[in-house]
């Protein structure tokens, strides 16, 4: 009899998946914005459709060196010391046996269906030099376990024992040795990076029942993330599906505040509830250049959230792109979506949403032009 089949299990290098994930500079705060995901994901898995109660903070850690003064700076605010890591800390579930399956196994299918691709960890890896996790989790018996270890390159997962347990479940995620490129091309100030976490993770505060609370702490300073939605968002225009060769596509549609920062109008293209890319969209609907005003007056600029299971489906491992194309030339498969198909498709229900007030838009540029006319002939009337 000849030799039995053997299955054989194939190895994988950490250092090797870290060394080929991709994370642009442009994107230098995402491994942040995974880790607070991962912790509203773990408050939503213990309180379910109960958010209000989760708790979750994200503290700045900033490099204990201060320069000293010599009496020839700039008068003006002190200059931030550099970002060296942050914390993320939040009050769900933990890491269970399950979860932390799922953590040293690499590209985990384990939450898959929240869209999850299981390289929010490697993230972690490209951009800093270690993570320390601390978790407490509820055992079998309904007592609280401890769970600690480290997280690197060159020690992959290294069990601390023994492990500390905190007074309730929950996770705290240290991420320490920010690297210099990325520390470089990050935001500087927590209200920067809140504003940051919270367009990353809008879709929470959307969706019904809301998002938990989630705090950016810096040296004294607290930003609460609620209270950017207030700060942000004028009013909710109805949600919209519109549907693409058989895919639906869903549309949150926003009027934001006319303080907001970027008042160009916007889309939001999202996979599993986080931002994917933007879309600067000026122009691309008719009449509709920066700012609109409602029916009151009242100035506004308009962005949509797209969302969609077919997006979630196609998004590159990294979450900065898709893997969809932007065209195609000549003859397509049947049922093939691309980029240009979904935008067109969206761009046209815009028009149609905003249509009252891109005619009154209209409306005022028509009339700013006649009174330019105007002026005009009076000055050739007086020559």
């Amino acid at each position: 009899m000849g030799k039995k089949d053997e299955m054989a299990a194939m190895t994988t290098s950490l250092r090797g998946r870290v060394k080929n994930t991709g994370l642009p500079k442009s994107h230098a705060l995402l491994p942040l914005l995974e880790a607070v995901v991962n912790g509203i994901q773990a408050i939503d898995a213990r309180f379910e459709e109960d958010s209000s109660q989760g708790r979750l903070d994200v503290r700045i850690v900033r490099s204990p060196q201060v320069g000293f003064d010599l009496g020839i700076t700039a008068p003006g605010r002190i200059p931030l010391e550099p970002i060296v890591g942050f914390v993320v800390t939040d009050n769900g579930v933990g890491f269970t046996a399950e979860n932390m399956k799922s953590f040293e196994t690499l590209d985990s299918d384990y939450k898959s269906a929240e869209g999850c691709r299981g390289v929010g960890r490697l993230l972690w890896l490209k951009a800093f030099s270690k993570v320390v996790v601390k978790s407490t989790y509820e055992g079998e018996n309904g007592t609280l376990q401890g769970r600690q270890f480290r997280f690197s390159v060159d020690r992959e997962v290294e069990f601390i024992e023994p492990a500390e347990t905190l007074a309730d479940t929950g996770t705290i995620v240290e991420l320490d040795g920010f690297g210099t490129a990325y520390q470089k091309s990050a935001h500087k100030t927590a209200a920067a990076i809140a504003r940051e976490v919270f367009e990353h993770c809008i879709w929470y505060f959307l969706r019904p029942g809301g998002a938990p609370e989630i705090r950016v702490v810096d040296d004294g300073e607290t930003v609460l993330l609620r209270e950017l939605m207030d700060e942000f968002v004028y009013s909710a225009m109805p949600t919209k599906t519109i549907e693409v060769k058989g895919e639906k596509f869903d549309m949150v549609n926003l009027c934001l505040k006319s303080s907001t920062r970027n008042q160009t109008p916007r889309l939001y293209w999202c996979a599993a509830s986080r931002v994917v890319t933007e879309e600067n969209i000026t122009g691309k609907v008719p009449g509709l250049y920066g700012r609109l005003k409602d029916e009151k007056g009242a100035d506004f600029t308009y962005v949509c959230y797209l969302a969609s299971d077919y997006l979630d489906a196609n998004v590159r491992a990294d979450r900065t792109a898709f893997d969809i194309d932007e065209t195609i030339e000549g003859n397509t498969i049947e049922g093939e979506i691309t980029l240009a198909d979904v935008r067109t498709a969206v761009l046209n229900e815009i028009e149609v949403l905003l249509a009252d007030e891109l005619a009154a838009a209209g409306t005022r540029v028509s009339r700013g032009s006649m009174t330019t006319s105007a002026i005009m002939r009076l000055g050739t009337d007086l020559c």
